[in-house]
């Protein structure tokens, strides 16, 4: 069987005080490809800088700041703004409240805003590209959430890595992702930075078809600490892996832990 060497292009974009990486591979680069690649990437950091002015909690002319200061009528005039909203009461719902839009004792959305984010614009501006013959596969990242898509024809898969933040040179495990979303929530690179449950618990990664799904229930997670996390993952049965200082690194799919 013949070995195809796959071709790689990068490119990344600094927003929201992270970096989101952008990556095509393909079977051979087409004479007008650098000019589409240059076209994707300005149209993803214009949507990265909307995104980023309407929910931004650091920026006073945020909708995200103006609702905090009491302008309920964005619910009404904006409807990117109320899918948010939506979507963060039902995650609360979902996971039990321990994914929680006012764990900073106001509405603050952030657990799923860069999940959302990734997942709207990898469809309207990354999956529509895999309908050009010779690209087998797009990618965005943002911080180390990732949404990932290959062609149906290709044997291409994207290769991701898993942390261990007990151990920065140790690589926890290997997912080899098609068409899923991989998120990761952990104490290793921000601390303290949702309220939690007292619990031994350094980091979550949850794979799923949806980086939004994963997005949340990696926060949720962090949040749960290891033991209620479990049990949520056996009853929504989720794919991922999670380190516990106390237990180390356990491996769980559709909800059941791996030995």
């Amino acid at each position: 069987m013949r070995t195809i060497n796959y071709l790689l292009r990068t490119t990344v974009i600094d927003k929201m005080t992270i970096p989101f990486t952008i990556r095509i591979a393909l079977t051979q680069e087409p004479a007008f490809f650098a000019d589409l690649f240059q076209r994707v990437r300005k149209d993803i950091d214009r949507d990265l800088t909307r995104i980023d002015d309407e929910f931004s909690p650091f920026k006073a002319t945020s909708l995200l700041s103006q609702f905090r200061a009491g302008d309920l009528s964005l619910l009404e005039s904006s409807a990117r703004f109320a899918e948010v909203f939506t979507l963060a009461q039902a995650a609360q719902v979902e996971t039990a409240g321990y994914f929680d839009p006012n764990f900073d004792g106001d509405y603050n959305p952030t657990g799923l805003v860069k999940g959302w984010a990734i997942n709207r614009i990898f469809d309207q501006r990354l999956r529509p590209l895999l309908r050009t013959p010779e690209i087998v596969g797009v990618s965005l990242n943002g911080g180390g959430d990732i949404m990932t898509a290959i062609k149906a024809t290709t044997d291409f898969r994207w290769g991701v890595g898993i942390a261990n933040p007990l151990n920065d040179s140790e690589i926890l495990g290997k997912y080899d992702l098609a068409n899923n979303g991989i998120a990761t929530s952990g104490l290793s690179r921000r601390g303290e930075h949702i309220r939690r449950q007292a619990s031994s618990l350094q980091q979550v990664t949850i794979v799923d078809e949806s980086l939004l799904f994963a997005d949340i229930w990696a926060t949720a997670g962090m949040a749960a600490g290891t033991k209620t996390l479990l049990n949520l993952a056996a009853r929504h049965q989720l794919n991922g892996v999670l380190v516990d200082e106390q237990l180390g690194v356990v491996h769980f799919s559709k909800g059941v832990s791996q030995p």
